[in-house]
């Protein structure tokens, strides 16, 4: 692993952790959404379902639907996709210049083809929140339906619903549609940033030999991604180095992904600076002197200062972090400090 890979891993590193507190901000917004979707569902229940003939529930359900289609459209539109990319394409090259070369870049019509109809596991995005938004109608109808079947009151068939202070909603079921927006949110979120980056590659393959996959090493890592930890693939998407595995797409390759895909650099020799020495095989460079070249996110954090631990994940989830009482996850994918696109903007000034 030469010098300019060990650069770049430590910003996409330290990038990485910032987009999970984006996800996080995100995720945040779709929950306000989601929250305004069960007022007014709640409110047209509370309202307009005084008569249980079958004509006025059918017409009740139908509104319902389109209040549920409308929501989760809206959803879906809410994603400010192209800033992302154009942010994660600027930042990538800038991690190139970092390391002392000039950026090429995707023009403006290919990075706007990126985000036209992003592909998660290879259905739209759009097809994912429509998939939702059928989940939640055939719930809500099927569970008001079965409430007037069972001749409960309107009260009743509402707390069926939406559930109550000791009993979860079964028509509106809370936890799993924010778990499934969740997933959603961070794998929308990972996609878009994985083709961004991946923009910029193909447009400076004349610096590297080929891709790697850098995997967060934890516990919460898929079986997937460990064995994926590492692998390299030639400029053609060819594995190489004894790796057996396909690229197939590279990452995110499951739902809830957090390993991305990084360039197999040329040595400085290669590019054309023999001047610069490279580390030694099987160490990298830190502020603790040479280390073994582990490429994790725990050891990436362990290789700084408490005080920047601090900042990076709050003064509080860090300590907790450092005790083992927590895990990375806990900190950056959910339960972190919630970052803005404009506050992660703000953090590459």
């Amino acid at each position: 692993m030469n010098r300019a890979e060990l650069t770049l891993i430590d910003q996409s590193i330290e990038h990485q952790l910032a987009l999970m507190r984006l996800s996080a901000s995100e995720r945040k917004r779709v929950f306000t959404l989601l929250d305004q979707l069960r007022v007014e569902l709640k409110n047209k229940l509370n309202n307009d379902l005084t008569s249980f003939q079958k004509a006025r529930v059918n017409k009740i359900l139908a509104e319902s639907n389109k209040i549920i289609q409308s929501a989760y459209v809206g959803i879906n539109d809410s994603f400010d996709l192209l800033d992302l990319a154009e942010y994660e394409v600027g930042h990538t090259a800038t991690m190139i210049g970092d390391i002392g070369l000039t950026a090429s870049l995707p023009n403006a019509s290919t990075i706007k083809a990126l985000v036209s109809e992003p592909l998660l596991e290879g259905m739209p995005l759009s097809d994912w929140w429509s998939r939702q938004s059928d989940g939640l109608k055939r719930s809500f109808s099927s569970q008001v339906r079965l409430g007037i079947l069972s001749g409960e009151t309107q009260q009743q068939i509402i707390s069926r619903v939406f559930g109550s202070k000791t009993t979860p909603g079964i028509g509106f079921p809370d936890s799993t549609l924010r778990r499934n927006a969740s997933t959603m949110v961070h794998d929308t979120v990972a996609q878009v940033t994985n083709d961004a980056r991946m923009a910029v590659y193909k447009e400076n393959e004349d610096i590297a030999n080929g891709y790697y996959q850098l995997s967060t090493l934890d516990s919460h890592t898929s079986k997937t991604c460990i064995a994926y930890s590492g692998a390299e693939w030639d400029l053609e998407y060819n594995p190489i180095n004894g790796n057996g595995l396909p690229f197939d797409g590279g990452t995110p390759r499951h739902p809830g992904c957090r390993s991305m895909i990084l360039m197999l650099l040329k040595s400085y020799k290669e590019l054309g600076y023999p001047q610069i020495k490279e580390p030694p095989p099987g160490t990298r460079a830190s502020d603790l002197g040479q280390i073994d070249a582990d490429i994790s996110f725990k050891s990436f954090l362990n290789r700084h200062s408490k005080e920047y631990q601090d900042n990076v994940l709050g003064k509080g989830r860090a300590q907790l972090w450092r005790d083992g009482k927590i895990t990375l996850k806990d900190l950056v994918d959910g339960n972190g400090r919630e970052l803005t696109l404009n506050e992660l903007k703000g953090l590459a000034k």
